[in-house]
């Protein structure tokens, strides 16, 4: 199996594997979404909150904020407080305002240094004169099958395309011009000059007046999409999922053998 990174950028990672499977590639997926822990704030203690968000509502919003975390934290269930909740396993934050005042994510006061959230510019609420918020919150590691707000990512993946032309093919170049993404090159003959920002609509194939375009798609060679909506970096998220794998596949082997 051959990797290429394509793009690496902020919160994206867009990478192609080579000889590799439909179904290795969809089980990488599906691992990386369901087996990732991500750090979430799980429950809330609202001391005061005369705002017009019920609590409930607000408990939600907070909980749904991104966060960024070291990866020393353990789950509450694997931690050596068996659970009980300490330093290693659980961060406090603190938020305590009063109005009139726009509350956002930076207005946090974390109890560890290394974990905030990935941006300080998300609303939680407005206050109105002699509104006040006093709560506290608790962030735990978890995944995405316990709740939506420990996912890690939004990942998806394509099969490698591949345009061919038939000997009808008379270089008209309407295939080039109705490209939504201008992806076809027609200099010397018809093909794409970019593979991998081809979705594969098929519109190339549908306005050829010849019918002589196909539009194919390698399943030996797999373009995946990473957009991280936690605060782990897309690459560690793949990292972590490969590890899961590893010691997945390990443990099943030596059930086997027993």
């Amino acid at each position: 199996m051959k990797l290429k990174i394509l793009k690496n950028k902020n919160s994206e990672l867009k990478f192609e594997m080579q000889d590799t499977t439909p179904v290795f590639a969809n089980t990488l997926r599906r691992t990386m979404i369901t087996k990732t822990n991500t750090l979430a704030i799980d429950t809330i203690d609202i001391h005061t909150n005369s705002s017009a968000l019920y609590n409930e509502i607000l408990a939600h919003r907070i909980g749904m904020i991104a966060l960024k975390f070291k990866d020393t934290l353990k789950r509450t269930d694997e931690c050596t407080c068996k659970g009980k909740g300490c330093i290693n396993c659980e961060v406090k934050f603190i938020l305590k305002k009063s109005g009139p005042c726009t509350v956002y994510s930076k207005d946090f006061k974390s109890t560890d240094r290394g974990v905030k959230p990935t941006t300080g510019d998300i609303i939680i609420v407005k206050l109105l004169e002699d509104q006040e918020l006093n709560l506290e919150a608790t962030a735990r590691l978890g995944t995405w099958p316990e709740h939506a707000k420990w996912q890690s990512s939004n990942i998806g993946y394509q099969f490698y395309p591949e345009l061919e032309t038939s000997k009808d093919c008379d270089m008209c170049g309407i295939c080039a011009k109705e490209c939504p993404k201008s992806l076809i090159d027609t200099t010397k003959k018809i093909k794409l000059k970019d593979s991998y920002e081809c979705d594969l609509c098929g519109k190339c194939v549908d306005v050829c007046p010849k019918k002589a375009l196909t539009l194919t798609k390698d399943s030996t060679r797999i373009i995946f999409n990473i957009k991280s909506v936690s605060g782990m970096e897309p690459k560690d998220i793949v990292t972590n999922a490969t590890k899961t794998l590893k010691s997945d596949l390990t443990t099943l082997s030596k059930e086997l053998k027993s």
